[in-house]
């Protein structure tokens, strides 16, 4: 039985061998370096994980060492099959328009990932929006964008999207963090009708809050858009504080609260600055006077 099972294992090799003549040390050669390529990012996820670092910036490394091992990788491995490949340029032309039509999404993911490695409009890291989705980029390979998905207020929803390369040469990308360690953030505080005669109020109440929140690293924010400004050639916000009314749907009063914050600290100083602002009223409510629908202590009532 075992002298039938060792023949049956040689005849296999023997036509695998005439499938590819004289091209199996070739084949050989490439399954090696696929086998490198996996250990050398195996290795490297490993030191990594015993480094440091934060776990951002471990992404980021990991994300970009992987897809240079695997592009060199392919590269090598184009070059052992250059020959092979020289051979078969005539026929390969041959089909090379239908493949081009059937594959011409895998194509256009392909020149989406060209766009992001050399435009960079994001990185690892960075959150985005993009169409529907609003996430933090934690993968990006040669044929999709990979994000932990955000809510409206800057928390993880738990959730992971993704996306295929392809669509950023049609969809229009917005980067949320492009400043680096601080960002702008703008604070939507909602003014009930029965308070819109107490604007200059509300307005200080709220500039008071947010200079209040955002005082730890006031001066070190500014500091930063300015170094930020001088090195990317563009007039960026000062990073001061600064509030403005919101009037463009009617019955619906709108204060925007303009702060620098870093940018992991956005939802914390948001909560802050919304509360702070609207215990300030409540304490100045005998000033205020009574409104239309306000619960016990001057506070507005859910509907």
């Amino acid at each position: 039985m075992q002298p039938m099972l060792d023949f049956h294992r040689s005849l296999t090799l023997e036509q695998v061998f005439t499938a590819i003549p004289s091209q199996w040390e070739k084949v050989i050669v490439s399954l090696l370096l696929v086998c490198l390529a996996l250990l050398a990012s195996h290795l490297w996820a490993r030191y990594l994980a015993r480094g440091e670092m934060s776990a951002q910036k471990r992404r980021l490394h990991l994300v970009w060492a992987r897809n240079i091992i695997w592009f060199v990788v392919l590269l090598v491995i184009a070059a052992v099959w250059a020959s092979t490949i020289a051979g078969f340029a005539l026929s390969l032309a041959a089909v090379a328009g239908a493949l081009l039509i059937v594959s011409k999404e895998l194509v256009m993911c392909i020149h989406g990932y060209l766009y992001v490695t050399v435009v960079s409009p994001f990185k690892v890291g960075d959150a985005i929006e993009f169409g529907e989705l609003r996430g933090r980029v934690i993968d990006i390979d040669m044929f999709a964008t990979t994000l932990a998905e955000l809510d409206e207020s800057g928390q993880q929803t738990g959730k992971v999207a993704e996306f295929p390369n392809g669509l950023l040469l049609t969809t229009p990308v917005k980067n949320v963090t492009p400043n680096g360690a601080f960002a702008l953030h703008h604070i939507r505080i909602p003014v009930p009708e029965a308070r819109v005669g107490h604007l200059d109020l509300i307005e200080a109440a709220a500039l008071q809050a947010a200079e209040r929140s955002t005082a730890p690293w006031r001066d070190e924010a500014m500091a930063h858009f300015r170094k930020v400004s001088e090195e990317s050639f563009i007039a960026l916000p000062s990073g001061k504080t600064k509030v403005a009314w919101d009037f463009s749907e009617p019955g619906h009063l709108v204060l925007v609260v303009r702060v620098a914050c870093p940018s992991l600290e956005r939802h914390a100083v948001e909560q802050a600055v919304f509360k702070d602002t609207w215990r300030a009223l409540v304490d100045q409510a005998p000033l205020l006077g009574p409104a239309d629908g306000a619960g016990p202590g001057g506070r507005p009532t859910s509907t």
